[in-house]
């Protein structure tokens, strides 16, 4: 049996990867050389603590203003373009509460699933790519998210992640004793995990071209 993969990021070859241990031909097609991806500027982060989808309520006025903003996480460069209008208006309609609800078990299902299989490529010789799970800290700065932060905490606990900690400003500052901290508290998620992406890639494209 064949198969051809059209892109070579980990998307393509993590289905490489699979189809291949099922017994398929496998052959990867990339436009370039297979290292300039954005897998590669990836931050790396293996995250079952990511149960909130990014529409939610109240994201949209924020992402109004973010989009404008070169600097901000959401930023969008204006064009008029008929498809990234009409994803907006898509992403403006699914910025609900009950469609929030609706995604948090899914959203952690495919996280946990992704990190077991992330620490059993690890196991594997040659696959070296700094796989660390050291968790992760979302740290809050006002009363606002404060509450927000104990909202998350508690959704968290309830989806079964509970190694989640909700800490204070003094528990916060001791666990990162080397730099001052400016945060009231902050979440940490125990289950959260890295790994380095350069690392990952060449691994996985070593192991697939010496398994032919």
């Amino acid at each position: 049996m064949k198969v051809v993969i059209v892109g070579g990021g980990i998307i393509g070859l993590s289905s490489a990867f699979y189809l291949q241990k099922s017994g398929w031909d496998v052959t990867v097609l990339d436009k370039s050389d297979f290292t300039d991806s954005c897998c590669y500027g990836s931050a790396g982060y293996i995250c079952p603590s990511h149960f909130i989808p990014m529409a939610t309520p109240g994201i949209v006025k924020k992402g109004l203003k973010w989009m404008w903003n070169s600097k901000s996480p959401f930023y969008v460069q204006p064009r008029l373009d008929w498809d990234l209008i009409s994803w907006g208006l898509k992403f403006m309609r699914s910025a609900k509460k009950e469609n929030v609800e609706a995604a948090a078990i899914p959203l952690r299902d495919i996280a946990i699933l992704s990190k077991g299989e992330y620490e059993s490529w690890f196991k594997i010789r040659g696959f070296d790519f700094a796989y660390e799970q050291k968790g992760v800290l979302e740290i809050f700065q006002t009363e606002e998210y404060a509450g927000h932060a104990k909202h998350v905490y508690e959704k968290a606990h309830e989806l079964g992640l509970t190694d989640t900690k909700l800490i204070g400003k003094e528990e916060l500052q001791s666990l990162e004793p080397q730099t001052t901290v400016n945060g009231m508290g902050a979440i940490l998620y125990n289950c959260d995990a890295h790994c380095y992406p350069n690392k990952l890639m060449e691994s996985l494209i070593a192991y697939l071209k010496a398994n032919g």
